[in-house]
């Protein structure tokens, strides 16, 4: 049998009940009902008639003319039981619950053994949190109606509320002496046992399903699952190999004993359960991916065992082949671990199997871009935001690969999309308009250029990229420098290896005449990356206006040989002096 197992928590259930019932004067007799015996035919006529009218008045959801009618009742026959039990419906309906709780007592007290009437009592008394008197109501239901079995649930229940553990327990201990073994019970029973720390009487309790019901693994993976949660690991163990025998593909039995050889420190058969698990295709898809992603999660602390997971996520894929996320979880893991190679295969196949996941979208853009792929980018983007029509990421990316591509054009309205979509995300929005600023200095739109790298750094204060970007541009004009020389300085703050920042910072020095200190930070940028051609001819740039011609002219052919693409360092070399 299947009882529900609390019905004491919604305590409306009863109610519904109640006003189902059939209430009439004629029911309260039957049920013991103690009305006046001494009333005359005349009185029992008019008693009638407005019971009926106030039950007519309640079927139409006039409660006011109920409530007043059943009050006539009372008024003419103060005991008159089911006239107390309708009146404290209404009132309990009309939220008056101390009345309410009068009238029903009321009931009660003429009808004591009206099952109707108790339940109503007890509702009342649980609205009020009458644990203690609500308890009692429910001690007299189970003697009244022995064959309910909601009582025996809604007395436990109440025991439990209250912390009488045992007294709970030995209602369910009634429940099952009258009714039988019942799962649920057996399971509540389980619980209260382990809360007061008698676990050897919650393993009898689950021993008990197991008798009744032999070589059923659901409960003999419960009993393991016990003994495991108390650190009897040993015992746990013992079953879930019974359990393996009976079912060597059991899901739980293969993850508990993976576990457990985990805690054991036997790497080498945990990872043979693993793999047993992921083969496993009636284990659920979205368990095994659960078991993977603390790979991607806690990387750092795990990055030692990412062949593992890369072993156990291809034979997701095997055992799931048509499962887009199985693919996309090992893209994940490829990914994390900087293997973009092997990720984007099997992001690209998750996008063939399920085109909906944008995510996955993105992890592709991502590995596009820093592939620096621009035309696999453009596409790829194209085809996003037929799906995706309101990302504004999707459009950055766009942005970017067509800025790459020399679409300066183009990229400057992508961009312009993409900022009016992430109106709700200032990070965002601070990298479009820095991208906005990129583009319109490539389309010599000095103004619009630095009109959006002054929204961008409004946004973002403290992004670097934009600080070196545009005062490095404003040093070529030569237009505010000091500007151009206290945002380079943040970002040389903010970022203090990296040698384009140096340079930067360099060469608003020197255009400022600044040579010494200058040359400090050319020293270090070129000391970061003796291999970049730019840096080596501003250094000799720097060297030449210190008057150390041979250096700056050593420095201008070294740019030279590593393929420098100035227009002015064959002049430079030929006259012997900086030419702009």
């Amino acid at each position: 049998m299947n009882f529900k197992l609390i019905h004491i928590a919604a305590c409306c259930i009863l109610l519904i009940a109640v006003s189902g019932c059939k209430t009439s004067s004629h029911v309260a007799k039957n049920s013991g009902d103690k009305s006046d015996t001494k009333l005359t035919t005349t009185q029992k006529v008019g008693i009638d008639r407005a019971f009926m009218e106030g039950q007519r008045a309640k079927a139409i959801e006039d409660y006011d003319e109920a409530q007043k009618k059943f009050q006539e009742v009372i008024t003419m026959d103060p005991k008159n039981a089911a006239a107390h039990f309708e009146l404290a419906l209404m009132l309990y309906n009309g939220n008056k619950f101390d009345e309410a709780l009068t009238e029903s007592e009321t009931a009660v007290k003429l009808a004591p053994t009206n099952k109707w009437y108790l339940e109503q009592l007890a509702a009342i008394h649980m609205k009020k949190n009458n644990a203690k008197e609500a308890i009692s109501d429910y001690t007299q239901l189970i003697k009244v109606s022995p064959n309910d079995p909601d009582n025996y649930f809604d007395l436990a229940y109440l025991y439990m509320q209250t912390n009488q553990i045992d007294q709970a327990i030995k209602t369910y201990d009634l429940f099952e002496k009258n009714y039988g073994l019942e799962e649920s019970i057996v399971l509540q029973k389980e619980r209260l046992y382990l809360k007061q720390n008698k676990f050897d009487l919650a393993v009898v309790e689950v021993q008990k399903l197991i008798d009744a019901y032999p070589g059923e693994v659901q409960y003999m993976g419960m009993l393991a699952e016990l003994y495991s949660l108390n650190n009897k690991k040993d015992k746990a163990n013992e079953i879930y190999q019974k359990i393996l025998e009976i079912e060597p593909d059991n899901a739980q039995a293969l993850i508990a004993t993976a576990d457990i050889n985990a805690a054991k420190g036997d790497s080498t058969a945990r990872f043979e359960s693993m793999k047993k698990i992921f083969a496993n295709p009636k284990v659920n898809i979205d368990t095994k991916i659960k078991m993977l992603y603390p790979y991607v999660q806690y990387y750092e602390l795990k990055k030692d065992k990412m062949q593992d997971a890369f072993d156990l996520a291809k034979i997701l894929v095997e055992t799931h082949p048509g499962q887009a996320k199985a693919y996309a979880i090992q893209g994940d893991l490829y990914y994390i671990d900087k293997k973009d190679s092997l990720a984007l295969p099997a992001y690209l196949k998750a996008l063939d199997l399920q085109k909906e996941v944008f995510t996955v979208w993105q992890q592709v853009m991502l590995i596009y871009n820093a592939a620096r792929d621009w035309e696999k980018l453009d596409k790829l983007t194209t085809s996003a935001m037929e799906l995706f029509p309101n990302q504004a990421i999707i459009y950055l990316f766009k942005g970017g690969a067509q800025f790459q591509l020399k679409q300066y054009e183009k990229s400057v309205k992508t961009f312009t999309k993409a900022e009016k979509m992430a109106a709700d995300n200032p990070q965002l929005k601070a990298q479009i308009y820095s991208n906005l600023g990129d583009a319109y200095h490539s389309l010599n739109n000095d103004g619009a250029s630095d009109s959006a790298y002054e929204h961008s750094l409004k946004l973002d204060p403290e992004n670097a990229y934009v600080l070196n970007n545009y005062s490095y541009y404003l040093s070529l004009r030569k237009t505010n420098l000091q500007r151009a020389k206290q945002m380079s300085a943040y970002a040389n703050k903010l970022d203090p290896d990296n040698d384009s920042f140096m340079d930067t910072y360099a060469w608003i020095l020197f255009q400022l005449g600044e040579f010494t200190e200058a040359k400090v930070f050319q020293d270090r940028a070129v000391l970061k990356n003796p291999g970049n051609p730019t840096l080596l001819e501003h250094y000799g740039d720097i060297l030449i206006q210190m008057g150390e011609k041979d250096k700056a002219v050593e420095y201008w052919r070294k740019a030279k040989d590593l393929g420098s693409d100035s227009k002015t360092i064959d002049s430079k070399i030929a006259a012997l002096k900086y030419v702009e």
